[in-house]
């Protein structure tokens, strides 16, 4: 009779844990989520087998408690890299760590390919009852079902990230689109005004704007601006803003510092003042050589006519308040030849290999060396410089150049 009753409870032990398997298994099919997995795991180890003290850490970039019971937090005095080391296979935990793992008798690592996923700790508090121990009752079954949760558990995490790796590149790819449609397909290359360009995102997509906006037959309007932050959302902020501004520029004849403030209520509305741009707007009158232009934050344009200075009249950066606290519109004379060189500041804050900023000398000295040259000589010579003084130094920033010649 007790030969059938152990054969009995032997069967009746396999049903269990085939039946366990089985919910477990249906559970991962449906894609169940993480913290019901792990609940489902609990429920089947502390109620179903009798595991009164457990502990299960899980490795992605560092070991993390994801379950435990009956330990009282004592998680977080464990040193699971050195007990991961001393552990390569299931086994009994001795007496020389039971200094800090006295309280539990099997360790149990989860591996893939030689790399550790998961590590399980456990043991019984009540020690002293005179029965078979569950853990050492249920322990290939626990190893089973803990590699099944484990492998399950990483599964979705790689899911995750491969899922949102998907999303960042398809993010990118409309960012770069976006980009691609703030970039001027062309540039005036013939008559009295000429105009020449580089752009070099920092990586696949890029927060600065530069562009040349033909009025009529007499005016341009050439400007240059960079927003704060990458990405999709800072595409998109761009691209309302161009729009914005080709719409303000080409329907509209306010004055200048009108128009500038209306950018900004459309900056500020658009980012809610989490971002901003700066830039530089002048509006020239090709007749007569007049520039009037607000430098709204942006790194200052070196004009270079009978002398060489800066543009730098005009207010703070656009978006950064609800209106904008002072405002003045810079207004000079560009004689003929003048040339215009307007950049971004991931031009002149470059470093070479020795943390050296690239700065703006080199830019004046490729001004006064092509007094007489167009746009493009000077975009070619800034470039070069740039080259140069970069060596083989990353890129740090976004970098925007724009250069005009204006011959009466």
């Amino acid at each position: 009779m007790q030969r059938l009753d152990r054969l009995t409870e032997r069967l009746n032990l396999k049903e269990f844990q085939l039946r366990a398997l089985l919910e477990v298994t249906k559970a991962i099919n449906a894609n169940v989520g993480r913290d019901d997995l792990l609940r489902l795991y609990g429920d089947i180890v502390r109620h179903e087998l009798g595991i009164t003290r457990l502990m299960l850490f899980e490795r992605t970039t560092t070991w993390a408690c994801i379950l435990a019971f009956g330990t009282q937090g004592e998680e977080r005095t464990i040193d699971v890299d050195a007990a991961s080391g001393s552990y390569g296979d299931i086994q009994l935990i001795g007496p020389e760590q039971e200094a800090q793992l006295g309280g539990f008798d099997i360790a149990v690592p989860v591996s893939h390919e030689d790399r550790p996923l998961a590590f399980l700790f456990i043991g019984d508090i009540d020690e002293g009852e005179q029965r078979m121990s569950p853990t050492v009752k249920h322990l290939n079954f626990i190893q089973t079902l803990t590699n099944l949760i484990v492998v399950a558990l990483e599964n979705q995490r790689l899911n995750r990230q491969a899922l949102q790796q998907e999303r960042d590149k398809r993010e990118l790819e409309l960012a770069a689109e976006m980009q691609s449609m703030l970039v001027p397909d062309a540039l005036p290359s013939e008559g009295p005004f000429r105009a020449a360009a580089w752009y070099q995102p920092h990586r696949q997509v890029g927060g600065d704007y530069y562009d040349v906006i033909r009025v009529g037959t007499d005016e341009v309007v050439i400007v240059i601006a960079d927003v704060s932050g990458k990405g999709i959302a800072a595409a998109l902020l761009m691209s309302n803003f161009q729009a914005t501004l080709r719409a303000l520029v080409q329907y509209s004849d306010d004055p200048l510092d009108e128009l500038v403030h209306d950018l900004n209520d459309k900056v500020f509305s658009s980012a809610r003042g989490e971002r901003f741009i700066t830039a530089f707007i002048g509006r020239m009158d090709l007749r007569t050589g007049r520039l009037q232009y607000v430098n709204a934050g942006h790194n200052p344009p070196l004009l270079l006519g009978n002398d060489l200075g800066e543009l730098s009249t005009g207010s703070i950066a656009l978006g950064m308040m609800p209106k904008l606290p002072f405002m003045q519109v810079g207004g000079t004379e560009l004689s003929s030849g003048a040339l215009l060189l307007c950049y971004t500041d991931g031009l002149v804050e470059q470093e070479d290999t020795q943390g050296n900023a690239f700065g703006t000398d080199p830019l004046r000295r490729a001004m006064e060396h092509l007094r007489s040259g167009g746009p493009d000589d000077l975009v070619r010579a800034v470039v070069a410089h740039f080259d140069a003084h970069r060596g083989t130094e990353p890129y740090l920033d976004d970098i925007a150049v724009l250069a005009c010649r204006l011959d009466q």
